[in-house]
């Protein structure tokens, strides 16, 4: 409890956070690129359950140690990684495989809680280009992640998608990649077609033109910034 106390809060001085997340990304693609390249073409058996929600795991502690810069956003992303972490892994049983779908939401929660944050880090960090790059990387793994996840929710929502207990993982972790396309490039959802499919790709399809705008214009900044010195 120590060391949560002495995590700043939010309304402290900005400069003792500034840039922190641009030195976190290395720490931060550590479960993206299994998630998005190794997990997606595993086997669906049961020992590649195991496999998928470790690296889920590995992506809420990333996440949580990136968050340590401010009290509140502390505390809400180890509430909902504790939640949703519990839940993967008694789904990881064939008899609490129904599980899954809740803590699919609970993922969702804690990644958009993230993405606000390398927004803000984004926004208003004063850092080098390449640290522009790596943030503009991450935002984009964690977006598709969002929309892929999303998309899955959506699919067994609407039962516009059959869904096998003993395949969902496997689904799940298509779906992943699938999500970064569609956040990138735009198409149609894989994973079945209804009115709130629709809506969640219309809705990436916004934010990834944004974020490609953002990030223009961050590049351009630094660019007249370099030339004017």
């Amino acid at each position: 409890m120590n060391f949560v106390r002495h995590i700043p809060d939010s309304n402290e001085n900005r400069s003792h956070k500034e840039n922190r997340i641009a030195h976190d990304l290395p720490i931060l693609f550590l479960p993206f690129i299994p998630l998005v390249i190794i997990v997606p073409v595993l086997p669906a058996d049961f020992s590649s359950r195991f496999i998928t929600v470790f690296f889920v795991t590995l992506l809420f502690i990333t996440g949580i140690y990136s968050m340590r810069g401010d009290r509140r956003r502390f505390l809400i992303s180890c509430i909902l990684a504790l939640i949703a972490t519990e839940t993967f892994w008694v789904s990881v049983w064939p008899a609490a495989s129904s599980l899954f779908l809740p803590a699919e939401f609970f993922l969702l929660l804690f990644l958009i809680h993230q993405t606000r944050y390398l927004v803000e880090e984004m926004v208003w960090s004063d850092g080098t280009i390449y640290d522009l790059f790596g943030m503009v990387t991450a935002l984009i793994i964690t977006g598709g992640i969002m929309l892929g996840t999303s998309l899955h929710l959506a699919g067994w929502m609407s039962r516009s998608t059959e869904y096998d207990p003993l395949t969902i993982h496997s689904s799940f972790a298509q779906a992943l990649p699938e999500g970064i396309l569609l956040l990138i490039r735009g198409g149609e959802s894989p994973f079945g077609v209804s009115p709130l499919a629709s809506v969640i790709l219309m809705v990436g399809s916004v934010c990834g033109f944004l974020l490609l705008v953002l990030s223009a214009g961050k590049a351009a900044g630094y660019y007249v910034k370099n030339r004017e010195q």
